[in-house]
């Protein structure tokens, strides 16, 4: 029963959605982006030593991106989007020649904000490329953890003071129905941003340092769009 009353409203929703770009309507939609699981292992060895050096770990990240828009002319959008990410990453380090071993966690949360324009070309009404370009300004904190089985321990924890980014995608849309499209996009982001970091560890004296970074990087995103027809278009239809 259930099934059948939750099939009978998203009918009735998909069934009010009539236009995909027509000025008025609204672009709704999240998408995935930068997943990634890795697990690791080395061993390290050198001539002028005996010693071998072993450390092993893993590390997961994980991107998503929300969007709304509205159409201020048809195959014209404007909007905001925002960049949750997350990362995580521990290790671990020994060594053949001392019973001492060491963990390290890494953990840095980021969110993004800010304005986008999309354009989409051609008139197949299946699947319609676009372009987008957009800026984002936000927050990309975090800690790293040290500790050894000794007892000592480190804590760093940054704080960004300027961060923002700028860039582009292309991509293409594949309409699933008239309204509810398949999203995949590559494109190119420039960032610069400038942090403070404060490291404090479990003896003796810390100290902060800041960092600035101007990077380049490319990016693949694939996610969901629903497209939301204004009333007027509604009635058009």
């Amino acid at each position: 029963m259930k099934k059948i009353i939750l099939f009978c409203l998203l009918a009735t929703i998909v069934s009010t959605l009539n236009a995909q770009t027509l000025k008025g309507d609204w672009l709704l939609g999240a998408s995935l982006g930068n997943i990634s699981y890795t697990s690791s292992k080395s061993s390290t060895s050198y001539s002028n030593t005996p010693t071998v050096y072993d450390s092993k770990g893993n590390s997961t990240s994980l991107s998503i991106y929300p969007t709304i828009g509205y159409f201020i002319r048809k195959n014209h959008a404007v909007g905001a989007y925002l960049s949750i990410s997350q990362y995580n990453s521990k290790s671990n380090s020994s060594n053949t020649s001392s019973t001492s071993t060491s963990e390290s966690k890494y953990n840095q949360p980021s969110f993004y904000l800010g304005p986008f324009w999309r354009a989409y070309y051609g008139s197949n009404e299946k699947t319609l490329p676009f372009l987008q370009l957009g800026a984002q300004f936000g927050n990309a904190g975090g800690n790293s953890k040290s500790s050894t089985n000794t007892g000592s321990s480190s804590e760093t924890t940054t704080n960004p003071v300027n961060d923002w980014n700028v860039g582009g995608m292309f991509g293409f849309e594949y309409f699933l129905s008239k309204n509810i499209g398949l999203m995949m996009s590559a494109g190119v982001n420039y960032s610069d941003s400038k942090t403070k970091y404060f490291y404090r560890p479990s003896t003796g004296t810390g100290y902060d340092y800041t960092s600035s970074y101007k990077r380049t990087y490319f990016n693949f995103s694939i996610g969901l769009q629903i497209h939301l027809s204004s009333k007027s278009n509604q009635k058009q239809n």
